[in-house]
């Protein structure tokens, strides 16, 4: 069923520096060694050992077999290309060829596909307001296609569909999967021996805990750090290189315009319902792929001493004024599906609302989702900075109902768009 995305994002938690300084470019060949007592690669001739050794895929096999022929060795064949990575939980994934079929759950996956301008291989993702997102961020993008528009399903998904699927790679952190109803480990291994390999690591989300039976060992990565695997395995290691680049340098732009601490605002990171009956608190600055356009800004988190497990925390009108945030930053509010117009006038409506600091100075926020893969990461990084700091970063314009992505001047935005939409289309 679909429901509310942020139901479904509760309902996952309770079941379960932004990149590393270990550079991108090193490139190690590993042997097979996958966890899970068992778990195949998905093609015939790989196994492993069962036990896990977790590496960044920033250290993954890039593209080709280079092993030079020994004296012994009189033939003339050419090295075999070879699409390798080593993630945990998972440990090392080896595809034949890129992926042409990839069966994926969460937003960020199909996100970075597109970004490494491989977007039609996707067959399958949870929630099309993934779709309305990235519509939303990208629309700058001259002939920017989302391919897998119309391929979003259900929350869930069975060991039948993913028969019927027929992937060359199931882009979901099989630990997760085994949290799920209908799910026991002999499935997962079963799908990636008939089927194909599983490559994913949802509890670096929030550096959450994984089932039991995954927590040895498993192995924590940035967002970036996971598109550099996804790379790997699409054979798009160029690609990945160039917009990682144009992220290192948004990150050094924004590091070097920020404040100090002293003179930061102080902000409230809310998932909100338009008519404020449901008000739920969200980690600022915490680890994990979730905050990944936020952590970077250094803000002062206006519930800095609030004590929650799981990503969300309800709360109620009164504690947000007595937290009293200079900024309010409001999930999921820049798709058609929101009114946010109609939360502001609420908020203004409202007798404890209206005290709030962040309403009384205009500083209540849209935002996209947490949900984010590179491309969106690249924008909502962008948007935050703009919304937290106008004066160092360029001020964020009011925001109605049905507005795309502004459309910033060269001079006004923080990574340059029309490299990004360059690197997608090949253009590297």
């Amino acid at each position: 069923m679909r429901g509310d995305p942020r139901e479904h994002e509760r309902a996952g938690s309770r079941q379960g520096s932004e990149r590393s300084e270990r550079t991108r470019r090193e490139y190690l060949k590993y042997g097979g060694a996958l966890v899970g007592g068992g778990l195949l690669a998905g093609c015939s001739g790989r196994s492993g050992d069962g036990s896990p050794s977790p590496v960044s895929p920033s250290e993954a096999t890039p593209s080709a077999d280079t092993t030079q022929p020994t004296e012994a060795d009189t033939s003339n064949s050419t090295p075999e290309a070879s699409y390798s990575v080593e993630l945990s939980p998972v440990g090392e994934v080896t595809l034949d060829a890129p992926p042409t079929n990839v069966f994926t759950h969460f937003p960020w996956f199909p996100d970075m596909a597109s970004a490494l301008g491989r977007g039609d291989t996707i067959n399958n993702l949870w929630w099309d307001g993934t779709v309305a997102g990235l519509e939303y961020f990208t629309a700058g993008f001259d002939e920017f296609e989302i391919e897998w528009a119309d391929n979003a399903g259900e929350y869930g998904f069975t060991k039948e569909q993913l028969y019927e699927l027929d992937s060359d790679l199931h882009l979901v952190d099989p630990a997760w999967v085994t949290s799920q109803d209908g799910w026991a480990p002999a499935d997962i291994d079963e799908v990636a021996s008939n089927v194909g390999p599983w490559l994913g690591n949802y509890y670096s989300n929030f550096h959450a805990t994984p089932p039991e039976e995954w927590a040895d060992g498993y192995e924590y990565y940035s967002l970036w750090e996971l598109f550099d695997g996804v790379a790997a395995l699409y054979g798009e290691r160029e690609r990945y290189d160039a917009l990682a680049s144009v992220h290192d340098e948004q990150l050094a732009t924004i590091e070097e315009g920020l404040p100090p601490e002293s003179d930061r605002p102080t902000v409230a990171y809310l998932s909100i319902s338009t008519d404020l009956s449901s008000i739920y608190l969200l980690r600022l600055n915490a680890p994990g792929y979730w905050n990944s356009h936020t952590r970077p800004l250094g803000a002062v988190d206006a519930f800095g001493d609030e004590q929650f497990s799981g990503p969300f925390k309800e709360v109620d009108m009164e504690a947000l004024l007595e937290a009293d945030p200079d900024a309010i930053l409001a999930l999921w509010t820049v798709t058609e599906t929101f009114d946010f117009g109609a939360l502001k006038q609420n908020l203004e409506d409202d007798p404890v609302g209206r005290e709030l600091s962040a309403v009384e100075n205009d500083r209540v926020y849209p935002q996209g989702t947490r949900w984010q893969g590179p491309l969106m990461n690249l924008f909502q990084l962008e948007m935050t900075a703009k919304q937290l700091y106008p004066e160092q970063f360029g001020a964020w314009p009011e925001y109605e109902n049905g507005d795309v992505y502004p459309d910033f001047s060269a001079t006004e935005q923080l990574f340059d768009h029309q490299r990004v939409a360059d690197i997608i289309d090949g253009d590297i």
